[in-house]
């Protein structure tokens, strides 16, 4: 999997926000790497690259500049997502209805992902962290988007500049009825990495928290996976189609 954009080939851009998530996503690439002839692969696209671009993409405008004269098949955002749907449980995956293509994509993921259950819905990017179960039921209540996360907004941005197909997968980290700690936050850095200092300080100062913080890891854990099942499904798919 290249790490850099070659202007000779022809690339599928996943961008995901924190190491969880890319290392994931990095999974099923490499399986597919391993596991798929070249002469059997997907023909809209040379190769998968996957990028990092932190919580709210802090680090795109970082990423962004290598792929201008890069050609692109298209943008994959995907990551866990927190549900606003009651429906939802943790490790359920959501595609957003926005996406190209979006219910052959579901069609695709629920013939070849092993029983993950995928839905297809508005997701809504917030600006802030949604993390009270009060928070999520108004805002379900607002606009009925099945999940809420911070980043799909400025992916699709970009790739409606392009005038690349655009697509985004989120697996459900956190159920409509649980809370999770504002102060997961601080956990990661500007570029979605893990954060040593921000995590001792958060825990120290607030040792209530743990039980919530170590839930949250499990859960994350459990959807993570499920993303990297789907990723490898999407992968495999040849999506754009």
């Amino acid at each position: 999997m290249n790490t850099l954009a070659a202007t000779d080939l022809k690339v599928l851009l996943v961008f995901t926000a924190v190491k969880a998530e890319y290392d994931a996503i990095s999974t099923a690439v490499n399986h597919w790497t391993m596991d798929t002839p070249s002469s059997i692969r997907a023909t809209g696209y040379d190769d998968v690259v996957v990028e990092q671009i932190g919580v709210r993409g802090k680090n795109l405008r970082n990423i962004l500049p290598k792929y201008v004269h890069t050609r692109l098949a298209g943008v994959i955002t995907a990551g866990v997502a927190g549900a606003l749907d009651p429906d939802l449980g943790v490790g359920d995956v959501v595609i957003d209805s926005a996406s190209m293509e979006a219910d052959r994509v579901v069609e695709f993921i629920n013939a070849m992902s092993g029983g993950v259950r995928v839905y297809k819905g508005p997701i809504h990017t917030s600006k802030t962290l949604v993390s009270t179960v009060t928070e999520k039921k108004l805002l379900f209540a607002q606009n009925h988007c099945l999940a809420v996360e911070m980043e799909s907004q400025y992916t699709r941005s970009f790739a409606e500049r392009r005038e690349i197909p655009w697509l985004s997968v989120r697996a459900i980290s956190d159920s409509a009825v649980e809370t999770i700690p504002r102060q997961v936050v601080n956990f990661v850095d500007r570029k979605g990495n893990m954060n040593p200092f921000g995590i001792t300080m958060g825990l120290a100062m607030n040792p209530m928290l743990i039980p919530q913080v170590v839930r949250l890891g499990r859960n994350t854990t459990l959807a993570t996976k499920r993303l990297s099942e789907v990723m490898g499904a999407v992968i495999r798919s040849g999506w754009p189609f």
